[in-house]
């Protein structure tokens, strides 16, 4: 798992109401008078995360708590953030998924985020309208994927999403079951396209665009390979 010095170096540690700090300078509403841990009260608040009872929020030791929960080898991303009056709140790795993975081991389903971290999918998430990733492994909560691929991937799925989120949306499935490639699912295609990890958004904006300018015959493919510089390779039944 990562050391204590990388595992500070990926921590964000978030202070959100920074304006209301002249406020708060002038009354006792700021006074630390409870703490919440992944929105769990937290009853010994002093002992177990070195917080100072009666002081500022604004002048408790953040830095240090964060350091502290990062020693847990579980734990590498710490938010804390406040609310008046006087709550501190701490979140420990909420990452925000950018897709959605199905481990080739245990079949579980996970997100990814934009690091190509896997982390939990929370019991109320609804965000279904993301590609899901298959065949690669992503047992190990908050590493990266093993397949190499996956990381290079995210970023052209992050553009692709930016650009045009209609046939973002459209993608059901990138399948990494073959090395050096991976297979794409279009919703409502017939046929499915091979491309390049790391020039999966050049690859696939290519071929809608080349699609949609010559409307070609496309009659029996079940693939179209679009790993080949200034061509497209159809494979059919016959082939």
């Amino acid at each position: 798992m990562f050391s204590l010095k990388t595992r500070l170096i990926l921590t964000a540690v978030a202070l959100v109401g920074v304006g209301s700090i002249i406020a708060l300078e002038f009354t006792d509403w700021h006074q630390l008078e409870a703490v919440t841990l992944n929105d769990q009260p937290v009853e010994d608040w002093e002992k177990s995360l070195g917080l100072k009872p009666g002081e500022s929020v604004l002048k408790q030791p953040l830095a240090e708590v964060a350091a502290r929960l990062l020693k847990d080898t579980g734990t590498v991303k710490v938010d804390i953030d406040y609310s008046l009056p006087g709550t501190l709140k701490i979140t420990t790795n909420r990452f925000t998924p950018v897709c959605l993975v199905v481990d080739a081991v245990s079949g579980r389903q996970f997100g990814l985020n934009q690091q190509a971290r896997v982390v939990p999918l929370a019991p109320g998430y609804d965000d279904w309208e993301h590609p899901v990733l298959t065949g690669a492994e992503a047992n190990k909560l908050f590493a990266h994927c093993s397949d190499d691929r996956v990381s290079l991937l995210i970023p052209q799925l992050g553009r692709l999403a930016e650009d045009n989120i209609g046939l973002y949306r459209l993608i059901d499935e990138i399948d990494f079951s073959k090395e050096g490639q991976v297979t794409v699912t279009v919703s409502g295609l017939p046929y499915r396209l091979t491309a390049n990890a790391d020039r999966f958004h050049e690859q696939i904006t290519g071929f809608v665009q080349f699609v949609e300018k010559y409307q070609p015959d496309i009659t029996g493919a079940e693939n179209f390979d679009l790993r080949f510089a200034n061509m497209i390779v159809q494979q059919g039944e016959d082939d």
